[in-house]
């Protein structure tokens, strides 16, 4: 499995958790779970986007410029869900991406890189990135372990545990525990990735993030 199938999969999964806020009859099992499946692989894809990538500063650049690009849509789509004052989720992706550089280019200075790191973990929360704290450690995390497929996956199920555990105890039902497993469905998924870019798609997705809510706003007003 490529990048590009994995931009595939991931925009489809997007849509499907979106598009029953925009349209409400839409509502179905489909929306309400296989949606979970998005975050964890676009935090995949600027995990690998760090390691492919032939010029960091036009990265950072270009996720920057897409970030602005979001948010005005973002904040419309999210005005159907009453909470519209957050950053979106290329912001989360960008602290993500921060957290990474850090603790790369400082290599084994752990004493100063990992306190560094937990910083902008933290900043995501006080910032209210989409996913908050969890959206930017996942990123982290998929670096982290990007060679240790197991580590990968029983340390990306903790984090998930730890993010789904208020929900899993206090709102404890089945919607919940559904939820938890198609979020940690992906590091599975993950397994058959082949390490190849596949087909050339540098900026649909970029695009497709902020078009597709817009999309989705004009559809509910009219």
């Amino acid at each position: 499995m490529s990048i590009f199938v994995i931009k595939i999969i991931a925009c489809m999964s997007m849509v499907l958790d979106h598009v029953k806020y925009a349209i409400p009859e839409t509502t179905c099992f489909a929306t309400k779970y296989l949606g979970r499946i998005a975050f964890p692989l676009f935090a995949f894809l600027a995990a690998e986007g760090y390691c492919h990538t032939s010029n960091l500063k036009k990265y950072y650049q270009r996720l920057i410029l897409f970030a602005l690009i979001s948010q005005i849509p973002f904040m419309l789509f999210r005005s159907l869900v009453g909470n519209w004052l957050m950053l979106s989720i290329m912001f989360t992706l960008l602290l993500g991406l921060i957290a990474i550089t850090i603790f790369d280019k400082l290599g084994k200075k752990y004493n100063v890189s990992i306190p560094l790191v937990i910083l902008v973990i933290y900043l995501g929360k006080l910032l209210c990135v989409d996913y908050s704290y969890y959206g930017v450690t996942a990123v982290f995390v998929l670096y982290v372990c990007r060679n240790r497929k197991i580590l990968r996956i029983l340390i990306f199920a903790l984090l998930n545990l730890i993010y789904y555990y208020p929900r899993l105890t206090v709102y404890y039902s089945v919607s919940n525990v559904i939820s938890y497993v198609c979020a940690t469905l992906p590091v599975f998924l993950l397994l058959v990735y082949n390490g190849k870019l596949g087909r050339k798609t540098k900026y649909i997705y970029y695009i497709f993030y902020p078009a597709h809510m817009l999309i989705l706003y004009i559809i509910h007003v009219f």
